[in-house]
């Protein structure tokens, strides 16, 4: 298992590194704002299957889910839930209807190369506190040179081996270049849990993140996207490297959103699918 981050711990590694540049366009003008910083970010979305989470992803625009391809099912009704983390007692997680589903065209199920996705969600969600969206960079000649990440993974298993919603934790994530026997390295990148943790306990679609400073504002922008929900604690796997992708998520996002936007009569959805199943605990 891994050892949690204490909060000041990993406000001290979202401080630490971040870029100077002010110029990179950005998905979204209105993501990455600051937040109670111990706690899981509120662009934080988990994709549920008759109340069964099987992966993560995050809220990119108000329509707009980003994960990994593996994630995306098909002939099945999924629903991801927004807000669950960072609210108070009398606010509401909301649950959203997947519309249609995307997957970029030469995704692997084998290697997991090019394994990003997109959910197209029924209804447009309304930005709150606890729901906002992250950051996603539109300009790959300002890509923030990062060599540690804030991750996400479960705190601890329960007694029935089934892990809850409300589990869900920090972690901190580095680049392991040398650790990773098989990737694709054109479309990901290895990194593993920094220390002794070991971060076996992830989740497929989590993003990793950090802090980028955009119009002298600290922003939290994804630059990885986690590919695999059991490691079986071999400490280290490959993340898609999101800004490979910017220029498809503008383009799909540009497409499917607007008053004239185009509807697809079916989705465009991967037949592999997350093989850990995990109860919803509300």
């Amino acid at each position: 298992m891994f050892s949690l981050l204490t909060p000041i711990a990993v406000l001290a590694s979202l401080l630490v590194i971040c870029s100077n540049s002010a110029s990179a366009r950005l998905l979204n003008n209105d993501c990455g704002a600051s937040y109670q910083q111990s706690l899981v970010g509120p662009w934080t979305a988990l994709l549920h299957e008759n109340g069964k989470i099987f992966c993560a992803g995050t809220l990119i625009t108000k329509s707009f889910i980003l994960t990994a391809a593996n994630c995306i099912k098909s002939d099945t009704i999924v629903k991801v839930r927004l807000g669950e983390y960072g609210r108070n007692q009398i606010e509401l997680a909301e649950d959203h209807l997947v519309d249609f589903s995307l997957r970029y065209r030469y995704y692997s199920n084998d290697s997991h190369g090019n394994d990003i996705g997109l959910l197209k969600l029924t209804k447009e969600v309304q930005f709150k506190t606890y729901l906002r969206p992250i950051c996603i960079i539109l300009d790959s000649s300002n890509k923030p040179k990062v060599n540690q990440f804030i991750g996400t993974a479960w705190r601890q298993i329960n007694d029935n081996n089934m892990y809850g919603t409300r589990e869900l934790g920090l972690i901190r994530i580095e680049r392991k270049p040398q650790d990773c026997e098989e990737i694709d390295l054109y479309t990901q990148f290895c990194a593993g849990s920094s220390g002794n943790s070991q971060s076996c306990d992830g989740l497929s679609g989590s993003p990793l993140i950090q802090n980028h400073i955009y119009e002298n504002q600290n922003r939290f922008v994804q630059l990885g996207i986690s590919t695999l929900s059991d490691m079986d604690c071999r400490g280290a796997q490959g993340y898609t490297e999101v800004m490979h992708f910017y220029w498809w998520i503008e383009d799909v996002v540009a497409l499917f959103e607007g008053a004239e936007a185009y509807r697809p009569r079916k989705s465009f959805s991967a037949s592999a699918t997350s093989t850990r199943i995990y109860p919803k605990s509300i």
